[in-house]
């Protein structure tokens, strides 16, 4: 007798974009903003104040948050001595999981919860990666920011830890799925799928600048109707998820590409290089070439 156990076809992409360690002093802030992407914070040492649109939320050491696209917040350190922290900003394009992360604005998982999980250990296997880069400083500057270069594998491997945070994430947050951590009212199936659909929609050509009227008559929905639940689900209106889009994408090309300014900004669907560039000054502060010249080298 002749058996064969297999298991089911997978598909999925994991983004990773913003995944590093950080020390800050004492009454360090990072004033309102928001991603496109999800976002997951570990709280290292020290204490956080979080506005999370007009929500309260304080990290300690050992507590982690997931806040989904579109979350304006703000941080605060208001401890007595320096704040440690992780964070990655993270997109994964299977709708399943899309939906379950998206349930609510944010949710915090507090230490207790934390080290009953693979969290802790997930992390110090990251967290070996830094030690090693600097095991060979003899001191480190007061303020610094620096790369940490991966050969090929460790690529995989910051990935492969990357999706068991996200695993547990998940596991933990699937009992209480029945209520938004925020305390609104989580976001249907239904509603997950449609702002998904859009999402693809939108990014599927950045050079074809879709319409939203366009888009909600494909899914058979009025303009305010697919506006409504794609801000329900991702804290931003389409026109402003593109606009996060293209600016990401605008900085991605400027800093990793040798393209010039006009075909990045016929890439981004803007009509002339002179429009590119206003728009960029408006998301950064620099003209293109500006902000190129001054990007960090990978």
């Amino acid at each position: 007798m002749n058996h064969l156990f297999q298991f089911q076809n997978m598909a999925s992409t994991l983004r990773i974009v913003g995944c590093h360690f950080g020390i800050q002093p004492e009454r360090w802030t990072f004033g309102m903003h928001h991603h496109h992407l999800y976002e997951l914070i570990c709280c290292m040492e020290g204490i956080a104040d979080l506005d999370i649109n007009g929500s309260a939320i304080r990290l300690e050491a050992g507590d982690w948050l997931l806040l989904k696209p579109g979350v304006a917040h703000a941080i605060t350190n208001v401890g007595h001595g320096h704040y440690v922290f992780f964070n990655v900003h993270f997109d994964l394009d299977d709708l399943n999981v899309r939906g379950r992360l998206g349930q609510s604005a944010y949710r915090r998982i507090p230490s207790s919860a934390a080290r009953e999980s693979g969290l802790p250990e997930s992390i110090r296997k990251l967290e070996q990666f830094l030690h090693r880069d600097l095991a060979g400083d003899a001191a480190m500057e007061t303020s610094f920011s620096r790369y940490i270069a991966l050969e090929l594998h460790e690529q995989l491997a910051v990935q492969a830890y990357i999706l068991l945070l996200i695993q547990d994430i998940l596991r933990m947050t699937a009992a209480s799925e029945s209520s938004g951590g925020d305390g609104t009212r989580p976001a249907t199936a239904y509603e997950q799928d449609v702002a998904h659909a859009i999402a693809d929609k939108l990014m599927f050509d950045l050079s074809d600048n879709p319409r939203i009227e366009t888009i909600a008559r494909e899914l058979h929905l009025s303009r305010s109707q697919a506006s409504k639940i794609f801000s329900g689900i991702y804290g931003l209106s389409p026109r402003q998820y593109v606009s996060r889009v293209k600016q990401s994408k605008a900085k991605e090309l400027l800093a990793s590409t040798n393209l010039t300014v006009y075909a990045i900004a016929e890439q981004l669907g803007f009509g002339t290089v002179n429009h590119f560039s206003r728009q960029f000054r408006r998301w950064t502060g620099m003209s293109p070439n500006q902000y190129r010249h001054s990007a960090p080298a990978n």
